[in-house]
């Protein structure tokens, strides 16, 4: 009887895991995910979900307008700053017409596949783009002009896309193509004036 019982317990001990891993086969039979399968990034969730983001920027965006962003300490602080933002504003727009950007209305183009373009005073480029929604980054790189910029929704219909200073006026000599500097001055001697600012366009589809 001593030896029956021992029997028993050897073979309850080897049909244990068998049935274990059978029940497990079935629970993830039933569409549960293992937790491996469950904090598995593949390369076509990141694709899945930068499509996503590319869809909300999707479209023609054209020029509405300067915008200015103001992030320096020193340079305003609490309640002056809307203020200040608003003077800056309107000096930007008077210098930015005067280089003749009001007239040329620069476009960008956002596609979903993560490419871009960019018309602006007779060039027009292409490129490529990568957009961070959460900390609203955007990458751009328009043959081997590489520019990092903020990019900020405004609605579905509007978005703010400013650069730093001398990014901005890289970029405007670049697509101008200015035979004469002095155009380029009368935006440049405007944002020497100002530290940690962030300037570029009011896009609207």
């Amino acid at each position: 009887m001593k030896r029956l019982v021992t029997i028993l317990c050897v073979m309850a001990a080897i049909m244990l895991p068998v049935t274990s891993s059978c029940s497990s086969t079935r629970h993830n039979a039933t569409g549960k995910l293992h937790p491996d399968e469950i904090f598995t990034v593949t390369d076509d969730d990141i694709a899945n979900e930068t499509r996503i983001i590319n869809l909300g920027l999707q479209g023609q965006w054209k020029y509405n307008g300067p915008s200015v962003g103001l992030s320096g300490k020193d340079l305003i602080a609490g309640i002056a700053k809307p203020v200040a933002k608003s003077k800056l504003k309107k000096k930007l727009k008077e210098a930015f017409k005067k280089i003749g950007l009001d007239k040329a209305r620069p476009e960008f183009t956002f596609n979903v596949d993560g490419t871009c373009a960019i018309k602006m005073m007779g060039t027009s480029l292409k490129g490529t783009y990568n957009y961070n929604p959460t900390t609203e980054r955007i990458s751009i790189n328009w043959h081997g002009l590489p520019l990092n910029a903020n990019l900020k929704r405004d609605g579905k219909k509007k978005m703010q896309l400013t650069f730093e200073a001398d990014r901005l006026l890289s970029l405007l000599s670049f697509m101008g193509r200015f035979s004469d500097s002095s155009a380029i001055k009368v935006v440049s001697t405007l944002l020497d004036n100002y530290k940690d600012i962030m300037v570029g366009f009011e896009l609207k589809k």
